[in-house]
């Protein structure tokens, strides 16, 4: 009986011994999978989407600075696209870099940053120049990727997933049946919109194609999601049906209303003295705008300040203009009567002015004609006077040449016939009675000299000679 109960005993021993083991044995191989578990699921943790990068910066005025930005994902991403926001009055954005086909863009405090990376790893750099001496922030505002045709917010980890992410691997796989825009020479194709507050789901036709689009509650305005060819740029935009056209989706406060930019209608009054220009908007868009200009003579010059006008509507439907400063990132509705009024005064002055430079001008060629003529006129007389006293000299040089000339012809005339040098003398008496009326000098004076030839003188011919 003692022998039975040992062995027995000797049995429970040994069972006991083999549960041991096999307990011990679970226990090491539980904590092994706990090891390799807590070993692995670290890893996953840290091999998702992340983006570090400067947050601060030490700014000196007129100095440069830049800040590097780091995305990591655990898959090769399609494209990245990093968005900042800065302190617009510490900091101005002059450059970015980074990655395979860049596209940065920047301004107004903020700046975007994209890149088709095909890497696991991508890398920008921001420079800006410092406006003043002191620290400033730099703030992460949106980091998103693109990984399998896959869009990841990077920041809180979220993926389209569900209705939302319809598009999935087959977001750029039906382009073909999706209506398209050409934006800043880019190819963009729309797509499911994100759920916008104020607005709700509805569909139209655009380009022949049934759309899903959002529309506002109360007005008759449109928006569709747009994503450029390669996913780089994802956007909201407004949608004109009766145009075709899109603009940037844009919603600012004014005062106590909410505007929503639109594109301007045809027929809507353009004020005074502005003229069409596109401003830029983000890294590729634009948006229809206003710039008012200076006439300078027959130029029109821009202003130097950044205020435009933006067509918009507010949330009772009013559609009017409002002024912008891009610098100030503000809004507020553009009087235009009061606006309009003081161009009207400008423009009076101007024409009283203009009117009043007309008549000098007419007036200074009035006077150039008048002095034009006169000066034509005493050129004139000038001339004639100098021929006529010409002619004047020419006849008394003729005249006295004449005169001189006849009596050098009767001196040189030679006498034909010599005369003996007798004493001169006449006789007296008259031609028409006898000739016993003429005495003989010799017999007046009682001697009768040499015998002389005698003249006869016609008295009368010297009367006429005197």
């Amino acid at each position: 009986m003692e022998a039975l109960l040992l062995k027995l005993k000797v049995e429970n021993t040994r069972k006991e011994r083999i549960f041991m083991k096999k307990k011990r044995y679970r226990l090491e191989l539980t904590g092994i999978l706990a090891v390799i578990c807590l070993l692995w699921f670290p890893v996953t943790a840290m091999a998702a989407p992340s983006v570090e990068g400067d947050t601060s910066l030490t700014v000196t005025k007129d100095g440069n600075l830049s800040a590097e930005y780091t995305i990591t994902s655990d898959e090769p991403m399609d494209s990245a696209q990093l968005t900042l926001s800065y302190d617009k009055e510490a900091l101005t954005y002059t450059s970015g870099s980074g990655g395979n086909s860049f596209s940065g863009n920047g301004g107004n405090g903020t700046v975007q940053l994209s890149s088709k990376p095909g890497d696991t790893t991508t890398s920008f750099t921001v420079k800006f120049k410092g406006n003043t001496d002191g620290e400033t922030a730099l703030t992460i505002a949106a980091c998103t990727i693109v990984v399998d045709g896959q869009e990841i917010n990077v920041l809180s980890g979220d993926s389209a997933s569900g209705e939302e992410g319809e598009e999935g691997e087959e977001a750029f796989d039906n382009n073909e049946n999706r209506a398209s825009f050409v934006i800043d020479d880019r190819t963009f194709y729309e797509h499911r919109p994100e759920d916008i507050e104020g607005f709700e789901p509805t569909r139209i036709d655009i380009q022949g194609k049934d759309s899903r689009v959002l529309k506002h509650q109360s007005l008759d305005v449109y928006v569709i999601r747009l994503y450029s060819d390669n996913g780089s740029y994802r956007d909201n935009f407004v949608y004109n049906p009766d145009t075709g056209n899109v603009i940037p989706f844009v919603q600012m406060t004014s005062g106590t209303d909410t505007v929503i930019f639109i594109e301007p209608e045809e027929e809507v009054h353009v004020p005074t003295r502005y003229t069409s220009v596109n401003l830029g908007w983000g890294p590729k868009y634009t948006i229809p705008a206003l710039k008012h200009v200076i006439i300078d003579g027959v130029d029109e010059i821009q202003d130097d300040t950044n205020r435009y006008l933006i067509y918009g509507i507010n949330q009772d439907g009013e559609k009017a203009w409002y002024s912008f400063d891009y610098d100030k990132n503000t809004l507020q509705l553009f009087d235009d009567v009061a606006y309009q009024g003081e161009q009207n005064y400008i423009m009076e002055l101007e024409e009283k002015e203009l009117g009043l430079g007309t008549e000098l001008s007419g007036q200074i060629k009035r006077y150039d004609r008048d002095m034009a003529r006169r000066l034509y006129i005493i050129m004139f007389m000038t001339i004639l006077i100098i021929v006529l006293l010409n002619v004047i000299v020419m006849m008394y040089l003729r005249m006295k040449k004449m005169r001189f000339s006849e009596p050098e012809e009767t001196e040189e005339e030679p006498d034909p016939v010599p005369r003996p040098s007798v004493k001169a003398s006449y006789i007296t008496g008259n031609l028409e009675e006898n000739e016993s009326d003429f005495h003989e000098p010799g017999e007046e004076g009682g001697e009768e000299e040499e015998e002389i030839d005698l003249e006869i003188i016609d008295l009368d011919d010297l009367d006429e000679d005197d």
